[in-house]
């Protein structure tokens, strides 16, 4: 997968409409829809099956004044491959973690330089039947009394979703960790811990936050419609988090 995405777009987006109108072949009405979203990108604007069409894209985009960001299958992958933290430790000056699969690693505070944070959005769907007995005049008459109740039985879909807070943090060229809010152990917070994984979790962040206030912490995440405004109607936020996560962290880091 190839992506391309524009972003710092200005407040003129109306005219930038034509330009991105220009670049995309659709309707000047197509492209404003897509640069109407809140703030300044990066928006999702393009999705390829190979380089050369993502990279005539590019080329397109910036000729029409554009800030262009694209993601190639190693940027993707690269996301995709950071290590799930289990385990974590909070020192004064560095925090120790251990992945999921078992690997150790110590960060330092002043090696972290950005924190993403998003909620993690899983919808699933059931079949729900209901059986409901009720009084049924005509078949007690036809009946004769024998029987005076029908069964009507109501088949429907039922559509769930699960939600899970998490943060990826960025430190150097080291590979991203990545802090779920239901897979971390947070026995290491000892007398801090609370019963709730929530109150924990929203713990672990603030004292991260507080042992390096000036690392930039991105929220844009945190709801569906945000995610949606930055993936396009492309792709879905619920299978494409780490395309949002990894363009955010391109533009933002200026890698």
């Amino acid at each position: 997968m190839y992506v391309v995405s524009v972003y710092d777009v200005g407040e003129d987006k109306e005219h930038q409409a034509e330009a991105l109108s220009s670049a995309l072949g659709k309707t000047v009405l197509e492209a404003r829809a897509r640069l109407n979203a809140p703030g300044s990108g990066p928006f999702v604007v393009g999705v390829f099956g190979n380089a050369e069409a993502a990279d005539g894209l590019a080329a397109k985009l910036r000729g029409g004044g554009f800030r262009v960001a694209m993601l190639d299958e190693e940027d993707i992958a690269r996301e995709t491959g950071g290590s799930r933290v289990r385990r974590f430790d909070l020192g004064e000056k560095e925090m120790r973690v251990e992945s999921s699969g078992g690997e150790g690693r110590a960060i330092g505070y002043s090696e972290i330089d950005l924190i993403l944070r998003g909620t993690g959005i899983k919808s699933s769907t059931s079949t729900e039947t209901t059986t409901e007995r009720s009084f049924s005049l005509s078949r007690a008459v036809l009946s004769s009394g024998l029987s005076v109740t029908k069964t009507t039985k109501t088949v429907r879909e039922v559509t769930t979703q699960e939600r899970e807070g998490f943060f990826i943090l960025y430190a150097g060229e080291e590979r991203p960790l990545s802090f779920r809010e239901n897979s971390l152990i947070y026995d290491s917070l000892g007398p801090a811990r609370q019963p709730a994984r929530s109150a924990n979790f929203a713990f672990l962040l603030a004292e991260l936050r507080r042992h390096c206030p000036s690392v930039r912490c991105d929220e844009r995440l945190l709801t569906r419609p945000r995610q949606a405004a930055l993936l396009g109607p492309s792709l879905d936020p619920e299978g494409q988090i780490a395309v949002a996560t990894a363009l955010l962290s391109k533009v933002l880091r200026g890698k």
